[in-house]
């Protein structure tokens, strides 16, 4: 019910191109919802905001986190873009007036995810990384296996390819590594 508020605010916010992302990966992630077992409000919500704070600077996303008391660790020091989830996630609840934990959770976690991330923060994950208009291999391949295979051997895949591909990276969350072995206890193939 506030998409078109959520859209005029990202349009103040973000280049054209990751508002684009945004309502695609809201969009992708709302025909999985029922397929996920997640409420289709809370994914389309979490799906237009994970990236609500992409276009700020490293230099101010670490002010914020620190302005919002947030924990960060040694490789978010590193990289700071990966406080855009948790800033994002900060500023939804504060100033959006947005309480629910899972969409809270999701949009925090969209990056890395984390052992225990629910079905939310799983989905908005998933679709980050594969949403219609990703045009890397993997992201093709994650879509056929949600058609295919289904939600759960999607989620092993993308987090098994997010974190492949991170270890190229100079610095890997170590997030993402406790996130993959989750999954694949949580989803064994």
């Amino acid at each position: 019910s506030r998409y078109k508020e959520f859209l005029e605010l990202l349009r103040e916010v973000l280049p054209e191109d990751k508002v684009s992302h945004s309502i695609f990966v809201a969009e992708y992630a709302a025909s999985l919802a029922v397929k996920a077992g997640v409420p289709h409000d809370e994914i389309v919500t979490a799906g237009m905001l994970h990236d609500l704070c992409r276009a700020q600077s490293g230099e101010v996303l670490l002010a914020r986190a620190r302005g919002y008391g947030l924990d960060i660790s040694e490789t978010a020091l590193q990289v700071p873009m990966l406080l855009h989830g948790p800033v994002a996630a900060e500023e939804c609840r504060e100033e959006l007036g947005i309480e629910d934990e899972d969409v809270y959770n999701a949009i925090y976690w969209h990056t890395t995810g984390r052992p225990g991330l629910g079905r939310t923060g799983q989905l908005l994950y998933l679709a980050d990384f594969c949403e219609p208009t990703r045009k890397f291999p993997e992201a093709a391949r994650a879509r056929a296996i949600v058609r295919e295979k289904g939600f759960e051997a999607a989620m092993r895949y993308v987090a098994r390819a997010k974190f492949e591909f991170l270890q190229s990276k100079t610095v890997v969350d170590p997030a993402a590594e406790d996130f993959l072995h989750w999954i694949e206890q949580v989803y064994p193939a």
